[in-house]
């Protein structure tokens, strides 16, 4: 019965030592998920050690691991809840929106996104000089855009930040931000301006002036609209009245040459009558008989208007009555 006492304190003592080995066993090792790396600390020193992704080893109850995302992450301002925060499941850190104003004294308000990812390679520097990632977060890219995001848009009108200038002022952000962050040991990959809010008075007489611009060129479009109008009928009356007066130059052209035409045609029956009666008269000058036959010939018909003549001899032509109501020489 006095030993039973010693032999279950031996096994409670092998019990917890086999329970601290296999403790010290399963510390010994950590994983580390994909997209990130870990940085070990030893008694809290930075011990250069860094841990890819996969089963690592460590020194049980004494080493630690700060985890850094290498997978891009992004910094956004905007409304909401900025309560939110730092959300490592998805790599997005909420912030507020940034105040301040422009070269002109006006208030707005910047809204920004910024992607970016830690450098491996100097998540040594990034452990010593600034801490795990959250701190990165907030002593460097939020202090840095913020920062950036006072002092550019000063550079700038509200006319011309309202108007467009948007990507000047953004590319102007990527410019400066990124040897800033490098320097930090944060690769930029993107800035993006998402958005720039005016006060609403402003925006009001912004847009005030639009309208009356708006006004301005449509009454210009209309008056230039009735220009247009007024020139187009115009040009329809020049080419109604060219139209008339080419008509009638046609008109006129066409009574020209049906009157040349017809002068023609007299002049052409003239000149051939002219010539029958020469070749006629010269006929008869060459036979006279024929003209002592057709005297003849006219005395026996009761329908000829000769009523008399005299018979001419050695060639004399005759001197005939041929009025045509028969009533011969006065």
């Amino acid at each position: 019965m006095s030993k039973r006492p010693g032999f279950v304190g031996i096994a409670i003592v092998i019990g917890a030592v086999l329970f601290f080995l296999v403790l010290g066993f399963m510390s010994a090792y950590t994983q580390v998920e994909y997209g990130t790396v870990g940085m070990v600390t030893r008694f809290g020193q930075i011990t250069g050690q860094v841990m890819n992704p996969g089963l690592n080893w460590k020194l049980p109850f004494v080493d630690k691991v700060i985890i850094y995302h290498t997978q891009e992450m992004v910094y956004v301002t905007e409304d909401g809840d900025p309560n939110m925060g730092w959300d490592s499941r998805n790599g997005t850190y909420q912030d507020y929106p940034t105040d301040t104003t422009t070269a002109d004294g006006q208030q707005i308000t910047v809204k920004y996104s910024v992607r970016f990812r830690i450098d491996k390679s100097q998540v040594t520097i990034i452990a010593e000089e600034i801490g795990d990632e959250e701190q990165v977060i907030e002593k460097v890219v939020k202090f840095s855009t913020r920062i950036l995001a006072r002092n550019i848009p000063k550079e700038y009108a509200a006319l011309d930040l309202y108007a467009g200038q948007i990507q000047a002022v953004q590319d102007k952000f990527e410019e400066e931000l990124r040897p800033v962050l490098a320097e930090k040991g944060i690769i930029l990959e993107a800035f993006g301006l998402r958005k720039i809010d005016f006060q609403d008075d402003y925006v009001q007489a912004i847009e005030q002036k639009q309208i009356e611009a708006e006004n301005v060129t449509t009454e210009k479009n209309r008056a230039e609209q009735a220009k247009w109008k007024a020139q187009s009928a115009i040009e329809e009356a020049k080419g109604q009245a060219q139209a008339t007066i080419e008509n009638a130059r046609g008109d006129a052209q066409q009574m020209i040459l049906l009157a040349e035409a017809e002068a023609t045609n007299i002049t052409l029956i003239a000149e051939a009558e002219a010539e029958a009666i020469r070749l006629k008269g010269e006929i008869l000058a060459k036979y006279p008989e024929i003209v002592q036959l057709e005297f003849v010939n006219s005395l026996s018909d009761p329908d000829s208007s000769v009523s008399w003549g005299i018979m001419p001899q050695n060639g004399v032509l005759p001197f005939l009555n041929v009025n045509p109501d028969g009533s011969g020489l006065p």
